[in-house]
This record gives structure tokens, sequence and C-alpha cells, in this order.
């Protein structure tokens, strides 16, 4: 995951651009992860985290009717919320997972991951976890996101995106 990660930092500081991140189901492990390699201030320009649709609201700007009611989550309101994060960090890249904990068991369950560059949508899909423990959802989908990005800045890195069979693979 570090090389990956290094790759899109490399990719960003050669084409000048920069990533912004919201997240909310995440717990900021989207943001850990593009802050863990050497000198990330040269492409990532940090994130926010928030816990609940008010927030959303509040820090990001986004429609208060979208994000009324206490727990919804939808693909509009994760595609605002990359778009949004984008503009507040002045980013051409946004990237937003949104979801809640939607059951007894924790399945994080219904969750929306979107990527936005130079304001136009380059990915945006409903999430269904993979990890059986809940605890591991959050990295799995903050990773998922990651190698989704890569293929979308550089998809002739196919190999690069894909080399770890592991969803929550170190980051050494």
């Amino acid at each position: 995951m570090k090389q990956l990660i290094r790759s899109i930092k490399e990719y960003c500081v050669y084409h000048y651009e920069s990533i912004a991140v919201a997240e909310n189901i995440t717990s900021g492990c989207l943001q850990m992860l593009l802050g863990s390699v050497e000198q990330a201030g040269e492409y990532f320009q940090g994130g926010i985290t928030t816990c609940n649709n008010h927030q959303l609201s509040e820090q990001l700007g986004v429609d208060p009717i979208a994000s009324d009611r206490k727990n919804e989550v939808n693909l509009s309101l994760t595609i605002e919320m990359a778009r949004k994060v984008a503009l507040q960090f002045n980013s051409e890249i946004g990237l937003a997972i949104n979801g809640c904990v939607s059951n007894a068991e924790g399945l994080y369950e219904p969750a929306y991951a979107a990527i936005v560059r130079l304001n136009k949508v380059i990915y945006a899909e409903k999430l269904v976890p993979m990890a059986k423990a809940p605890s591991a959802v959050p990295v799995e989908y903050a990773q998922r996101l990651i190698r989704i990005l890569a293929d979308k800045l550089m998809p002739g890195q196919e190999e690069l995106a894909h080399s770890t069979a592991a969803i929550l693979e170190p980051l050494s």
C-alpha cells in the first residue's frame, strides 16, 4: 500500500495536482494513509472527518436538505462531499467516503465513495464490505478507494495497484 501511495504522490507532484479528503465512515483512515508517505504535504492538502450529516453541512457546506436526516447517506451527497472538499482545500482531486453503521452487526452499509478530479466525477459507487470483522471495514474502504484512485490516475499501472492480494495489508 505504501508504494502505491508513493506512486500517487509522484503522479500528483509531477502533474501539479493535490488531493483533499472528506470522510466519515472511515474515521480518518484515508487521511492517515495518504499522509503516511514522506513529505505528504507536497500532494496532500488534508481533509475533514465528520460523524454526522449536520457537521457535513456545517463544515463542507453541503446541501442541508440532502443531509438533514440523521443517518441518511446517498451517492449524490458523497459526490457533493468530494467536490466541496476539493474546493475548500484548493485541490484538484477530491475523495469522499460516506456511510453509516446500519445494523446490529455493524456492517457499515450503506456506504458510498466518490472521486472528483477538476470538478468532474471520475468514480462514484456504492461500497459493499468484503471484510468479515466490522472493525476492519473502515481500513478496507480506505485502501480500496486509494487503489481505485491509482487506477483512475495511472491506468497503465494496474499491476502496481493490484500487486498485493490482501485487503488489510500493513503500511510498511
